[in-house]
């Protein structure tokens, strides 16, 4: 047998992609993670469609808007994209890996793929009849997938070189548009001076405008008319979210203490404005990871390992450290009351005053893992156990506290639902109502894992945790569960409830739900 009828006949039929547990529309789960590096781009009449190794993303060019992001857990090939075609017949695309071949239909959120032993590394249609069927290069050569054919066959006949329809060169693009070249420093330096290269390019049809992928700065738009570049920004400066706090109009996250880029992202509620914060461009900001955040006013903070950090809406920034009245620069949890914020550190416990400077609060020596306020009190969650705190004061761990066994372990959560405090363990919550006795819950921790952060809600409280999150109902004293990665993509380090949706921070992506969709 001739090495390229290998593909025909080893390839299997397109198969749909396992969609997890419950089949979520792009309005009730939406995840967005970092889609700066492209490793493939195609344009069709409608709509530009970016590949990169974090999933699809996909941009109508008619309204100018972003639609829903395809990641791995609605589906996207787990290995890297070698070439995207658009397909002109269904306005689905074709997706070229080393494992074969993937087809997305946009309208149906479906992913199908196909075998092709070796892989595919290129593909393209015959412009002058481009519902025939798409032409794919394996390891072995060309083969010719025919439009509702299964099996690709092989070809030795492609279209000539002028009717060929797929992704352009970089070098191609910078030929017959030489400004995309002399212009490249100025397009593809970032706010902290680093540079970036284009790595893929694909032209639209009709109207001929180019579009460029980078290697870590999106996409570029360039308009041959006018010979303008602008950046068509999309997605968060790092996958890794460490905290997610609500503003009017969206959130802000902070990557975690895995990303390659410190910083922070702000992301509207309709997923369409991304604007990011990375500090001074000599020094950065000088921080691994974000561990909480807290909106004051028309500021953010930050608790990080290197300190708090405070940012505005002007982007500029200033720190707050062991100089200003933190116990320690290692600081994990914010909380804020009437008359000031309360910041929880390696080494205890500090309160910000309004418009004053730091004062220790107390003197505990103990990490202070969480903390949530309660006009001029608040709950403090130690490795010790749960406390209390007022400014000026040391720490109160009340008597119910104290004779409770489940309360005396290290607490890794605080938060308030209404009137209800809600602390957690990393294998349970216990809670308790106003006027109320302590109410210990069964380990959840079995069914989604330690736990890491909660939100309080109406009639219960979230969990958030490394294999999922749960909504616990105080009324009915249940859980409902959802798991990673079918319904959450990764472990969760903080999740916030604003209006109609729960906001996931996750170790790959944030995650938008529709709360009506999640409690029906």
């Amino acid at each position: 047998m001739p090495p390229v009828l290998a593909v025909a006949a080893i390839a299997v039929a397109l198969h749909p992609h396992a969609q997890g547990s419950r089949v979520w529309r792009p309005e009730h789960r939406s995840v967005v993670s970092d889609f700066s590096t492209v490793d493939a781009l195609a344009v069709s009449e409608s709509h530009l469609f970016v590949a990169t190794p974090n999933g699809l993303a996909i941009y109508d060019r008619r309204f100018h808007r972003w639609d829903a992001p395809a990641t791995v857990v609605d589906g996207y090939p787990t290995e890297r994209v070698n070439a995207v075609l658009a397909d002109p017949a269904d306005e689905s695309v074709w997706l070229a890996t080393r494992n074969g071949l993937t087809k997305y239909r946009p309208a149906f959120r479906q992913f199908e793929s196909m075998i092709v032993p070796g892989g595919v590394q290129e593909l393209l249609y015959d412009g002058d009849d481009p519902f025939n069927g798409i032409y794919l290069r394996g390891r072995t050569g060309w083969a010719f997938l025919a439009r509702g054919s299964f099996i690709p066959a092989p070809s030795r006949n492609l279209p000539p070189p002028g009717r060929r329809r797929g992704s352009m060169s970089v070098e191609a693009v910078l030929a017959a548009q030489p400004v995309a070249d002399a212009m490249r420093a100025s397009v593809l330096t970032d706010d902290r001076l680093r540079t970036y290269r284009y790595t893929s390019a694909a032209r639209a049809p009709i109207v001929g405008d180019y579009y460029l992928g980078t290697d870590g700065f999106g996409v570029v738009h360039l308009d041959p008319l006018t010979a303008q570049l602008e950046r068509v920004p999309f997605g968060l400066l790092d996958q890794g979210v460490g905290a997610v706090v609500t503003v009017p109009g969206g959130v802000w996250v902070g990557t975690d203490h895995r990303s390659r880029r410190s910083g922070f992202t702000f992301v509207d509620d309709d997923l369409q404005r991304f604007e990011t914060v990375q500090g001074p461009r000599a020094t950065g900001l000088g921080f691994n990871g974000v561990r909480a955040l807290m909106a004051r006013e028309h500021e953010v903070w930050a608790a990080t390992d290197a300190g708090v950090v405070v940012f505005g809406p002007d982007g500029g920034t200033r720190r707050l450290g062991t100089s200003q009245g933190l116990p320690d620069r290692d600081t994990y949890a914010l909380a804020q009351g009437p008359s000031g914020v309360w910041v929880g550190t390696a080494f205890g416990l500090a309160f910000f005053p309004a418009g004053g400077v730091g004062a220790s609060a107390g003197q505990t020596r103990v990490p202070v893992l969480a903390l949530s306020a309660a006009r001029d009190t608040v709950w403090v969650g130690t490795t010790s156990g749960l406390a209390m705190a007022a400014p000026g004061s040391d720490l109160l761990v009340p008597t119910e506290v104290a004779s409770n066994v489940d309360l005396t372990v290290a607490i890794v959560a605080v938060t308030h639902a209404a009137d209800t405090v809600v602390a957690a363990s990393i294998d349970r919550i216990v809670w308790r109502a106003p006027a109320g006795t302590w109410q210990v819950e069964r380990l959840v921790s079995s069914d989604i894992g330690p736990i890491f952060a909660l939100a309080g809600d109406r009639g219960g409280v979230w969990i958030g945790a490394q294999g999922g999150i749960a909504f616990y109902r105080f009324r009915q004293r249940d859980y409902q569960i959802f798991r990673a990665p079918a319904d959450v993509p990764g472990s969760v380090r903080g999740l916030v409830v604003a209006g109609p949706y729960l906001w996931v921070a996750t170790e790959t992506g944030l995650v938008r739900f529709a709360r009506e969709a999640l409690l029906p």
